[in-house]
């Protein structure tokens, strides 16, 4: 069960970021091309990319929930089933 949850927490964090870069450009986009934002533009690209963060949050973490669990358990690395075999000489 922990396995799982370090499985989710990492296919999460994935998610997270690709969310907060495409929210963070969509920010960039909507400040610089809706006129009544622009002077104060540092401001609401603050509070976007603020609200985005936090709201990104619970969505990647459900977006984990749903990659069907074979897919996780390929996401682990495994050890080598040759680790314990005896290595030769080159």
């Amino acid at each position: 069960m922990a396995r799982d949850i370090g499985v989710r927490a990492r296919v999460a964090l994935l998610f997270y970021t690709t969310i907060n870069i495409v929210l963070f450009t969509a920010a960039i986009y909507a400040v610089t091309l809706f006129p009544p934002l622009t002077p104060d533009a540092g401001f609401w690209l603050a509070v976007f990319t603020g609200a985005g963060l936090i709201a990104t949050a619970p969505v990647a973490w459900g977006f984990a929930r749903w990659l069907p669990a074979g897919w996780r358990k390929k996401l682990l690395a495994e050890p080598s089933p040759l680790a314990g075999a005896p290595t030769r000489s080159i």
